[in-house]
């Protein structure tokens, strides 16, 4: 079954011709109005690849105004509850219903299962957009958590890609001991989060406890009772011990520049990143490889999950024109430029790809060759007050440098109690 989703998740994807947005044509639309969009995007690479699908919208409804509105992330669905209970919904949010089934259960959240456009989505990204078999939002893109490093630098080290946790811990020593950070990494914002512990547990670890969702919120069992989560614990520890001396006080965007600049030789991070770490230095030599959180090369594998995915809010006074949107973001050739901008893997079948980056291509090059792939959100992800707590707590391990494993899973588990009451 993996193998048939990767083929159909990675149509078009390797394809290099480039592709421009044509010029809109003199407007017919009869829509007016204004539109509003939440998100929490913080990358150059996804602001301009937004502020473009935006622009070339609103060229061919040029009575629509389309305001995007930013929140960060850590409080994201907060500012959502808060906005819905206060009759200040937007028109469009940001996400998917696997990160927010307590707004698709509660009525919020527009079924798109009948819109045309849908058909324009491959399978296996359709997939992770439904609960009880509806379809909740339209994803333009997919991510893979992987290893992006300098080639220039392993080149000049002598250093190939490691295969094994044991080579990759030997390859963070080869180069902390030759004046590199060994990975890139900023604590301070719980995007780090998903970019360097979720490359690490949602690999092959997460394929040893893929019910741990349920398990956790609905069941009452105890993250203790997971050793590969253990396992991506430790690694994520010892890992720290080669990032940057202030991962744990400077952001993710901070980081990327970092790994930009030639100061780190490696960073954890998800595909979503390489868009901006090109900006930053467009002429980086930059190559990408699957995490080996394992010590046989062939048991590696790669998280694999849609990324930048959009709802529509039910009752919005602008549906109409909410509709428009997703069918403008759907065709075939603004989606080419929005992955192209971003350097990611279209979610959506027969897109022919703008280029893409070495490092992106690396690791579609790997996917479709068959390697392992997980795909890590089949079977739901934390929510709600669960996934405060689960963010929370990676954060507090990140920074810390001195809560044990058993201490994590102590406090989690408390934190999950507490949510439950």
């Amino acid at each position: 079954m993996k193998r048939k989703l990767t083929s159909l998740l990675l149509c078009g994807a390797l394809a290099a011709s480039m592709m421009a947005v044509p010029a809109a044509a003199e407007s017919t639309s009869d829509l007016s109005g204004e539109l509003t969009l939440l998100h929490y995007l913080t990358e150059d690479a996804k602001l301009q690849a937004l502020d473009d699908l935006i622009a070339g919208f609103e060229a061919e409804n040029p009575n629509v105004t389309v305001n995007a509105e930013a929140v960060s992330y850590d409080n994201y669905l907060d500012v959502i509850k808060l906005r819905l209970s206060s009759g200040d919904a937007p028109d469009i949010m940001f996400g998917g219903p696997g990160t927010y089934p307590e707004l698709v259960n509660a009525g919020y959240i527009m079924d798109l299962s009948d819109k045309d456009y849908i058909s324009r989505v491959s399978e296996g990204s359709l997939s992770l957009q439904k609960l009880d078999d509806k379809v909740y939002a339209v994803p333009l893109d997919q991510m893979a958590n992987v290893v992006f490093y300098n080639k220039d630098i392993f080149n000049d080290l002598g250093l190939t890609v490691p295969t094994t946790y044991t080579e990759f811990i030997d390859t963070c020593k080869a180069l902390k001991d030759a004046g590199y950070a060994a990975c890139a990494a900023g604590y301070q914002d719980q995007i780090s989060i998903g970019a360097n512990f979720y490359t690490m547990f949602y690999g092959t670890p997460y394929l040893s406890c893929e019910n741990y969702v349920d398990e956790t919120q609905n069941q009452g069992k105890s993250w203790g009772e997971y050793p590969t989560f253990a396992q991506a614990l430790t690694q994520f520890r010892e890992i720290i011990g080669y990032q940057n001396e202030d991962c744990r006080t400077i952001t993710t965007d901070r980081a990327e520049q970092l790994f930009a600049n030639g100061e780190s030789g490696m960073i954890i991070i998800g595909t979503w990143g390489l868009g901006a770490i090109m900006n930053y230095n467009p002429d980086l030599n930059c190559g990408g490889f699957i995490y080996p959180s394992e010590e046989k090369a062939e048991d590696n594998a790669v998280p694999l999950n849609t990324d930048d995915c959009w709802m529509i809010l039910n009752d919005s006074p602008n549906a109409d024109i909410a509709d428009a949107f997703f069918e403008y973001m759907t065709r075939k050739d603004v989606n080419a430029n929005w992955i192209g901008t971003v350097g990611q893997l279209s979610a959506l079948d027969g897109v022919e790809a703008t280029q893409l980056p070495q490092g992106a291509a690396d690791i579609a090059d790997l996917i479709n060759g068959g390697c392992k792939v997980s795909m890590w959100t089949q079977h739901g992800a934390p929510s709600g007050q669960y996934s405060t707590a689960y963010y929370n707590c990676l954060q507090d391990y990140a920074i810390s440098d001195t809560m044990t494993v058993d201490e994590f899973v102590e406090t989690l588990d408390n934190e999950y109690a507490a949510a439950s009451k």
